[in-house]
């Protein structure tokens, strides 16, 4: 539409509220309404403005403009904003479950939280009113005592006077008569010194185990470790270590693949004694509560077998027949019963589309559970559950391999409801692989996980918390490729390693102290 053809346009007269008529007005010529669209400057023109500063220009009238825009409104109407509704409604949807989710987290949190501060709070209570008793019979006794040895003294000196003024005055008769009082009370009736009463210094059984707990429960405190000495075995693999005695520990591994043998190093100094076992490879064992009797995996056959501790030589009996599966890394419970890792397969695989999980078998050898899967979501819990530890408060912390180079750590109660995981510290790259092989645990419910390719062993709280990395190769004591692990009922831990010397292939165990104070 050309100038010329629109220089009598005048437009079609419509009745307009104020808003509209600001809507619509030209702002640069007051009192006149947009009447068309310039093509050139894609601007609303009015009349003045088609005659003055657009003269020459070509323009499109309102009404065939309005069709056009209507159209491509719509189209995206339908293409654009209502998909994006749609993609908007879901994430608000699901911006609300997040929000919903974690105030029911928050909740269950600050409720935990409440009722850990509560038991806290009341055992610090009862605790603290059995101390001061005990205190106060304590200062009781010695007052007592203090009164008894104050009564004593003067009595023991109005004797020393008596026999002062006697032996001055030379009397016979009052000679004799002392000397049979003091027999009477010196020589018939003596008390030594020994039989005083004692009072040792004490402390609650809370305040020396709690010093160092957060309100969780959990220990955060690193122990000071010392070397007490280091066993060279002929093992190129240790599978498992537990122990006895103090200074004795039964290692079980392969020399060779046609040498299968148990380990008990007696000392630094001694040979250990070895024992065949016809079964196969002993992948694992454990010792009852009595330690009388040794139950051992073995990977080419699907039971568990227990052996007497002094005849490890003969076949022993069944424990348990686990059918299809094959029994791995084993732990005694408190209570008895015992915990097997088991796999539908021991082979290289390790994915979760396997049958695998934690068996639970009573003292009589009756599998009574089986965990394997996850309440909530049906799905398997683990891809290869190697070996595993009861920690203090009944939990089971198992280690999940999920390749040749990398584990993480799952922890269950005792219903097979997972409780967390574990796969590194929180200032470690997720580039990083962790090697998490072997686990154990020390008095305070602390777990220690073995990182066999990183030469360390990685310290986490009974909480699933990271606490520290010890035995790193900067460290004083540093091992080379950490396999097994134990920690003793004397604070000893045992680490299962690769010789330090690098011409060789066989393994060493590390007796270290761990010291908490």
């Amino acid at each position: 539409m050309s100038h010329e053809e629109t220089s009598d346009f005048v437009g079609d007269i419509q009745h307009m509220t104020p808003d509209d008529q600001e809507l619509e007005a030209c702002q640069f010529h007051t009192g006149q309404t947009f009447t068309a669209s310039c093509s050139q400057c894609d601007q609303l023109v009015c009349l003045k403005c088609i005659v003055s500063t657009h003269k020459g220009h070509t323009f499109e009238d309102l009404s065939d403009l309005h069709e056009v825009c209507s159209k491509m409104i719509l189209q995206i109407k339908d293409e654009k904003i209502e998909k994006k509704m749609a993609v908007l409604l879901k994430e608000s949807e699901s911006a609300e479950k997040s929000v919903k989710k974690i105030q029911e987290l928050n909740s269950l949190t600050e409720s935990e939280i409440q009722g850990h501060y509560l038991s806290c709070k009341e055992r610090l209570d009862r605790d603290r009113d059995q101390l001061l008793l005990i205190l106060e019979s304590d200062l009781k006794k010695a007052e007592e005592r203090q009164k008894k040895v104050l009564e004593n003294l003067s009595g023991t000196r109005k004797d020393l006077q008596n026999i002062v003024n006697v032996q001055k005055d030379g009397n016979m008769v009052r000679n004799i008569q002392l000397y049979r009082k003091l027999q009477s009370k010196y020589e018939k009736n003596v008390r030594g010194s020994l039989e005083e009463n004692k009072i040792s210094a004490r402390k609650s059984k809370f305040l020396a185990q709690s010093e160092h707990l957060n309100i969780l429960g959990d220990c955060h405190v690193v122990p000071a470790f010392e070397l007490y000495g280091v066993f060279q075995i002929s093992l190129g693999t240790i599978s498992t270590l537990r122990n006895l005695l103090e200074d004795e520990t039964w290692v079980s591994g392969v020399q060779t693949p046609s040498t299968l043998r148990l380990h008990v190093p007696h000392s630094k100094n001694k040979s250990a004694i070895k024992y065949k076992v016809n079964k196969g490879f002993v992948y694992s064992l454990a010792f009852t509560k009595e330690n009388t009797v040794v139950l051992m995996t073995f990977v080419s056959i699907h039971e568990i077998r227990a052996y007497d501790v002094q005849h490890v030589d003969d076949k022993g009996v069944v424990f348990v027949d686990t059918r299809k599966l094959f029994p791995l890394g084993l732990e005694v419970s408190q209570n008895g019963d015992v915990y097997a890792c088991a796999s539908e397969r021991y082979s290289k695989d390790m994915s979760k589309n396997t049958e695998r999980g934690i068996l639970r078998i009573s003292k009589t050898g009756q599998v009574l559970n089986f965990f394997q899967f996850e309440e909530n979501v049906g799905k398997f819990i683990f891809h290869y559950p190697s070996c595993l530890t009861e920690n203090i408060d009944g939990s089971l912390c198992v280690i999940d391999r999920q390749s040749h180079f990398s584990g993480r750590v799952v922890a269950l109660n005792t219903f097979g409801k997972k409780l967390f995981t574990y796969e590194r510290p929180p200032s470690v790259s997720a580039n990083e692989e962790m090697d998490l092989k072997y686990i154990t645990h020390d008095k305070f419910g602390n777990i220690l996980i073995s990182d066999c390719m990183n030469n360390r062993v990685h310290m986490i709280s009974k909480s699933g918390v990271f606490i520290s990395l010890i035995f790193c190769p900067d460290e004083e004591i540093s091992v080379q490729r950490p396999e097994a692990l134990h920690v003793d009922m004397f604070d000893n831990l045992w680490i299962g390693c690769r010789s330090q010397n690098p011409n060789t292939l066989t393994c060493q165990v590390m007796k270290i102290r761990m010291n908490f104070q």
